[in-house]
């Protein structure tokens, strides 16, 4: 996983009008699964070391987020509002539907979890007012654990998630928050496209 510069003025528009109305939004009306994890026990060693990898689901086995295409979890009032953006998003980036969408209370987090179950090659944007946040993965060949410090603003990091099939491109990783933190997720099955992505969300 690396980090690229997000340079491109249209998608740089649309990241602030989807950070101010969600600022905007009564965060109270949702409804979270999971509990909060104090100790930050979901995103350490001691806790990776306790997941089974053999059976592992690859989605985060606990969390504590809330992803806003979720019908179940989000107030329906803002239906109309979050299909608007997906659309803009695919405008400006040509890109499939968002692969998470997620909202990240002060003490959000994603325990460790690989995506085994849904691979491909990935984008994700993240912001925080004060950079107060990490994702943490680990090198999926040497099994080094990196943790990449949240920035203020909005930052990009690009890579690929491995099937099971992949055994030197299992990604594991995990994501936490010490303040409101948003997250959008893509998965991008076709490399050539998602280089594509790449370069317009860098064009100036």
């Amino acid at each position: 996983m690396i980090s690229i510069d997000i340079k491109d003025p249209d998608l740089i528009e649309l990241l602030e009008e989807l950070n101010n109305w969600f600022d905007s939004t009564d965060k109270s009306l949702f409804r979270f699964k999971g509990e909060p994890d104090h100790e930050n026990y979901y995103t350490s060693e001691e806790y990776f070391e306790t997941i089974n990898q053999e059976v592992h689901i690859g989605y985060p086995e606990v969390s504590y987020v809330v992803d806003y295409n979720d019908m179940e979890s989000t107030p329906l009032e803002w239906r109309d509002k979050i299909v608007g953006f997906s659309r803009k998003f695919k405008n400006i980036l040509s890109s499939p539907a968002f692969a998470a969408n997620l909202y990240y209370p002060s003490g959000g987090y994603m325990g460790w979890h690989n995506n085994h179950n849904a691979s491909g090659y990935n984008i994700l944007l993240s912001y925080t007012k004060n950079g107060d946040g990490f994702f943490r993965y680990k090198d999926p060949k040497t099994l080094q654990t990196i943790t990449i410090e949240d920035k203020p603003g909005w930052t990009a990091k690009v890579g690929y998630y491995g099937n099971r099939d992949e055994k030197d491109k299992i990604y594991w990783h995990c994501a936490r928050a010490y303040e409101d933190r948003l997250t959008l997720g893509f998965i991008i099955p076709n490399e050539s496209m998602w280089k594509m992505m790449i370069d317009d969300i860098q064009a100036k």
